[in-house]
C-alpha cells in the first residue's frame, strides 16, 4: 500500500522532531545543573534534604577567588615593601651555609634575585663566582661564557620589544666582529634593525667583507626531511649593513683631542632614541662605565630609553689579577656589586657581562 501524504510528511519531519527532542533535552540537563550546584547548598532540591557540598558552590569558588586574589596582593605588598630599599637589591647570601643548595655549585644557571626589575625576575648578583658563574665552576674554560645570562633575557620575556618600529643595539667596546656582535646576533631574541658598534681599534672591528655570508647557498641536500646546512650560519649581508661602527673611545664627555664620545649626548641627540624604542646596550669599556653610569643613575630619562643593559663593571680583585684588573685601584668587587644593585634599584634591567 503506498504511503498516504500524512505518513509520508512524518517521516519527513522525524529529524527535525529528533533535534527538538535533543535540545529539550539538554537545555533541562543544563537547568538541572544549575539548580544542583547553584542552589543545593542553601534549598531541598524536589523537597529531598539533599545538599551540594559547601566546596562545590558558587559562593565556595568566589570566596576561594578572593582568598588568592588577597594573598597575591599581600605577595606584591611584601615584595613592594622589601625592593623599595637600595639594600634589597645587593642580593645577601644568607642561605650560604645550607646544606641543600643547589645554588652552591650543581647548578650552571643561577637563582632569581629576590627583587624583579621592569616587573620580571632577573638573576641574582653573583659577586662570589666574580659573576662569572660557568668559569668560576668549571662549566666552562671560557671567562666570558655567558650561558648564565640566556634564561633571563629581557626579550624573552617582553613581547613588545619585538614589535617596535625602532630595534637598536649599541655595543660599548665591541672588540672584534667575532665577539659581543657575534653573540647578541646569534643569541639574542629580537631582530636589530640598527646596531652601532663603537671601538676605539679600527683594526680590531672589522665588519665582514663582502660578499657576505649567503644562506640559500648554505643548504645541504642531505636531509629532504628538514634543515641542514654545509656550514655554522654566519650573519648574513643584509644584517651587516645594518651595522654601523664608529672607531672612538666611549666616555661622559665629549672630546675630540683624544677622540671621545659623551655617549649619553649622542644615544639622545644624535642617535634620538626614545622610551618607545626598543634600546639593547652592551658596555665594555675598561673602566670608562663607571663615570658614565653614575650620570646614568641620576638621570631620569636613561632608564626608560635602555629596556636592557649588559655592562662589566671593571674592579680590583685578587681574584681578577691574571687579567690586569690591578689597574683599577681602589675599585672593589663589593663596588661593583653595590653599582649594579644601583642600577637595577634605579630601573634599569642590568646584567653583569663577563
Amino acid at each position: 500500500m503506498p504511503p498516504t501524504t500524512n505518513s509520508f510528511q512524518s517521516r519527513c519531519l522525524y529529524p527535525n522532531n529528533l533535534l527538538l527532542y535533543l535540545s529539550v533535552l539538554v537545555l533541562s540537563t543544563y537547568a538541572l545543573l544549575d539548580i544542583y550546584v547553584n542552589h543545593m547548598h542553601s534549598v531541598g532540591f524536589l523537597g529531598i534534604g539533599i545538599s551540594v557540598p559547601a566546596a562545590c558552590s558558587r559562593q565556595s569558588f568566589t570566596g576561594q577567588a578572593k582568598a588568592d586574589n588577597a594573598e597575591g596582593e599581600a605577595w606584591k605588598r611584601n615584595r613592594s615593601e622589601l625592593c623599595g630599599t637600595r639594600e634589597a637589591f645587593l642580593d645577601h647570601h644568607e642561605d650560604k651555609d645550607k646544606d641543600e643548595n643547589p645554588w652552591r655549585q650543581m647548578k650552571w644557571v643561577g637563582e632569581a634575585a629576590a627583587c624583579p626589575v621592569k616587573g620580571h625576575l632577573i638573576e641574582k648578583l653573583d659577586d662570589r663566582n666574580n659573576f662569572r658563574r660557568g668559569f668560576a665552576l668549571r662549566f666552562s674554560n671560557d671567562v666570558e661564557d655567558r650561558t648564565h645570562i640566556l634564561p633571563w633575557l629581557l626579550a624573552a620575556k617582553e613581547m613588545n620589544l619585538h614589535h617596535r618600529q625602532r630595534r637598536v643595539l649599541l655595543d660599548l667596546g665591541a672588540n672584534a666582529f667575532s665577539t659581543s656582535l657575534t653573540w647578541f646576533l646569534r643569541m639574542y631574541p629580537c631582530d636589530f634593525t640598527e646596531i652601532h658598534a663603537f671601538e676605539v681599534d679600527s683594526k680590531l672591528l672589522q665588519k665582514p667583507s663582502p660578499p657576505g655570508f649567503d644562506e640559500e647557498s648554505n643548504v645541504a641536500e642531505t636531509n629532504p626531511w628538514s634543515l641542514t646546512v654545509k656550514a655554522t650560519p654566519q650573519p648574513p649581508q643584509w644584517m651587516v649593513d645594518r651595522i654601523q661602527p664608529y672607531y672612538s673611545f666611549v666616555s661622559d664627555v665629549d672630546d675630540k683631542v683624544n677622540n671621545a664620545v659623551n655617549i649619553t649626548r649622542f644615544m639622545k641627540e644624535e642617535l634620538q632614541l626614545k622610551a618607545t624604542d626598543t634600546v639593547v646596550v652592551k658596555m665594555d669599556i675598561e673602566g670608562s662605565e663607571w663615570p658614565i653610569l653614575r650620570r646614568w643613575l641620576s638621570d631620569p630619562e636613561m632608564p626608560l630609553i635602555v629596556d636592557e643593559l649588559f655592562v662589566e663593571v671593571h674592579y680590583n680583585h685578587p681574584s681578577m689579577w691574571n687579567y690586569h684588573w690591578s689597574r683599577f685601584g681602589d675599585i672593589s668587587r663589593q663596588n661593583a656589586k653595590e653599582l649594579l644593585a644601583d642600577l637595577r634599584w634605579h630601573g634599569f634591567y642590568a646584567h653583569f657581562w663577563p
